[in-house]
């Protein structure tokens, strides 16, 4: 499946976007994952949508100027984003840290937002300050990674990480570039906003979340909090996926996602 690859200039800031498929536009958010391969999630939701895929500031093709430097700057980015496609309300998917730029972006402006779907995301604190709700990942080998964050260890392979076998010279140099650059908005405090729990509450728009049953970077019973702060949002787990869904279960995650957007 070609997808076309562009640069888009959204306030001021060059991002790089990936783009295919017909009809109604979707924005997909990830984190700090390459945009090469594609998942391919992506490919079955641009069966259904015009699957629109921007890089955050800092990843990948994207620029990161020095002025872009807290998670409210990532959102009204995002918002103005929808805008610039000039689509009407248009639907929202975010997973992990892409998933906590959508739910910042839906608690400032649901009203370019139609839906969303959030799957396996961080951005919130749901225990006592002395308990680890989110792995750190940037920590841990490859291994220890893989059988944390994969229902199938042994399909962690699909996605690049550093250390990985064969990951080196300009590959390793984005992947680090696009760590630091996600860093740079969730390390203090770790992978999530004090205020973004009550915050929830203001989100007006249907809402999913999704998450995959094996994760345990983020567990669904953070899954389950999450869904229960956001007004009339359901939850759905993803049987034989961890934390990324997108790679260990896309077939299913994209008819599950495409079944909410459609309803």
């Amino acid at each position: 499946m070609t997808w076309l690859s562009e640069t888009m200039e959204v306030d001021g800031v060059k991002l790089g976007v990936r783009q295919h498929g017909d009809g109604a536009p979707v924005v997909i958010l990830y984190g700090d994952q390459l945009d090469k391969p594609a998942p391919p999630f992506d490919d079955a939701m641009a069966k259904h949508f015009r699957a629109v895929v921007p890089s955050l500031p800092g990843v990948n093709q994207s620029e990161l100027p020095s002025w872009v430097d807290t998670m409210e700057d990532l959102a009204f980015l995002g918002l103005d984003l929808l805008e610039i496609l000039d689509a009407g309300p248009v639907d929202v998917v975010g997973h992990g840290f892409g998933g906590w730029v959508a739910a910042e972006m839906a608690v400032r402006a649901h009203q370019q937002i139609r839906r969303l779907a959030l799957i396996d995301s961080v951005g919130i604190k749901v225990s006592a300050p002395t308990v680890r709700d989110v792995q750190d990942v940037y920590v841990y080998t490859v291994q220890e990674v893989a059988e944390l964050a994969w229902h199938d260890p042994a399909a962690a392979k699909a996605l690049r990480w550093p250390g990985m076998e064969g990951v080196e010279g300009k590959e390793l140099l984005t992947l680090l570039r696009n760590r630091q650059s996600v860093l740079k908005f969730a390390w203090r405090p770790f992978m999530y906003n004090p205020k973004l729990m009550r915050r929830l509450a203001r989100v007006r728009v249907p809402t999913h979340v999704f998450w995959g049953e094996s994760d345990r970077v983020v567990t669904p019973d953070y899954g389950r909090a999450l869904q229960q702060a956001i007004p009339g949002a359901g939850f759905t787990a993803i049987p034989g996926a961890g934390h990324y869904p997108h790679w260990e279960q896309p077939k299913a995650l994209a008819q599950a996602v495409t079944t909410f957007l459609e309803s």
